[in-house]
């Protein structure tokens, strides 16, 4: 072996063996997910008895970013979205995101789209309000009401509640990035 090699060997396997710590959640590096470090992080919101699944669903929604290209910035669909349980209480929101590429002229190749997925990390025990962690922050989200009741009076002896579930938007700030989520209680 040459005198140059042997170095870079080195570097290399000391850079190896950075890499396989960090990514050892047992390690206490990298382990930032994992639901003992989610339950520590949402500590204080939690409380003792776990409420049961969530009572809404994620229909639809949409993100704005802000890029460094004038082109990849703007609004972006969710193609896909996927909530799971990660711990009691504590959820994974996953969503995929896509843009087309807008352009002056018109052509006949392909469209090509601007795509970013990301995930995110909340706590909700269908109450009031949903805790996000973004980053290292914690983002209270309010929701309000989560149904409107009407009442439709036949006659002077009998009358009809109807239970309506609404749709709720929520929004929240992600950096240069504004996610916004519409959610349909059951």
């Amino acid at each position: 072996m040459s005198r140059l090699s042997l170095p870079v060997l080195a570097l290399a396997l000391l850079l190896w063996a950075g890499a396989a710590g960090a990514a050892d959640p047992a390690s206490g590096a990298g382990g930032g997910d994992s639901p003992q470090a989610l339950a520590k992080f949402f500590q204080g919101t939690t409380r003792s008895l776990p409420a049961a699944n969530i009572d809404f669903t994620i229909d639809a929604g949409y993100a704005e970013l802000k890029t460094a290209s004038p082109d990849s910035s703007g609004r972006y669909a969710m193609t896909a979205i996927n909530v799971a349980r990660v711990a009691p209480d504590i959820y994974r929101l996953d969503i995929s995101l896509e843009k087309p590429l807008s352009r002056n002229v018109q052509t006949f190749d392909q469209p090509y789209f601007f795509t970013d997925k990301r995930t995110y990390y909340f706590w909700y025990q269908n109450g009031e309000r949903i805790v996000f962690k973004v980053g290292g922050q914690k983002v209270v989200v309010p929701l309000g009401r989560k149904e409107v009741l009407r009442v439709d009076i036949k006659s002077p002896d009998t009358y009809v509640i109807d239970r309506e579930t609404m749709l709720r938007d929520i929004s929240f700030a992600d950096g240069q990035a504004t996610i916004h989520l519409q959610l349909k209680f059951r």
